[in-house]
């Protein structure tokens, strides 16, 4: 009995010190430069580079580039990026996710089976938000099944959210191919983050929203002046390595 006393006392001792060094975690911002920089810090340099370009109607906002997670300090690295307002608003809308756990679901998928969030909690999570008429959807569909297939052997859980109906996406389906597991009618869901599709979002081993991406760019050939109908993976690939 004593044991077993001392081996719970050890157990309660362990996760108060896992909640302390959380707590204890400082958040800092890396741009360009090597300095580091508080959250109030970057806030004031996006409110001052905004007043500059007002008169424009673009809205500068940080975009989350990369995260780098040590024991005691949380640094993400950004870049500002310039939009309408309304782009700039959705995308406000979705980086406050962020470093917050997922908010978790119980939606049905294609064959109606209920796809319960919480059992993914100790797997890597990459959910694609999309519907489909959406032409960037699309676009990077090829890439997001090649991605997919890549890691077939990993236990990265691949899930399509939309909110479109089940037949609507089946329809879809019959014409083009998206390998992701699709979960259908999720519109509430989807509404939370964005009303821009489409967006990828990435969910470490620990259920936390490590990063939110854009569609995938399309690749600009300097040559020709064009942009092709290939798109750029690269900040994707780099954002699911951070969740492995």
């Amino acid at each position: 009995m004593k044991s077993k006393r001392t081996a719970q006392l050890a157990l309660l001792f362990a996760l108060a010190l896992v909640i302390a060094n959380a707590q204890a975690q400082t958040v800092r911002y890396k741009g360009a430069g090597s300095k580091l920089w508080t959250t109030t810090q970057v806030d004031s340099i996006v409110q001052a580079k905004n007043e500059k370009v007002k008169r424009l109607g673009i809205v500068f906002s940080k975009q989350i580039k990369n995260t780098i997670t040590r024991p005691d300090t949380i640094i993400y690295e950004y870049t500002l990026q310039g939009a309408t307002a309304g782009v700039a608003e959705n995308r406000s809308k979705y980086t406050a996710f962020i470093g917050k756990p997922l908010p978790s679901f119980l939606l049905p998928d294609l064959v109606g089976k209920k796809v319960d969030s919480r059992k993914f909690l100790g797997k890597p999570i990459v959910l694609n938000l999309w519907f489909t008429s959406c032409a960037p959807c699309i676009a990077e569909m090829p890439a997001l099944n090649r991605i997919q297939a890549e890691k077939a052997n990993t236990e990265i859980i691949f899930l399509a959210l939309t909110y479109e109906s089940k037949e609507k996406v089946q329809a879809f389906l019959k014409k083009r191919p998206f390998n992701f597991r699709h979960i259908v009618g999720a519109k509430q869901y989807c509404d939370q983050f964005t009303t821009g599709y489409p967006i990828s979002i990435f969910v470490d081993k620990a259920g936390m929203i490590n990063n939110i991406l854009e569609g995938m760019p399309l690749l600009y050939d300097s040559v020709t002046k064009q942009y092709s109908d290939v798109v750029d993976d690269k900040e994707f690939c780099t954002a699911l390595k951070q969740i492995e």
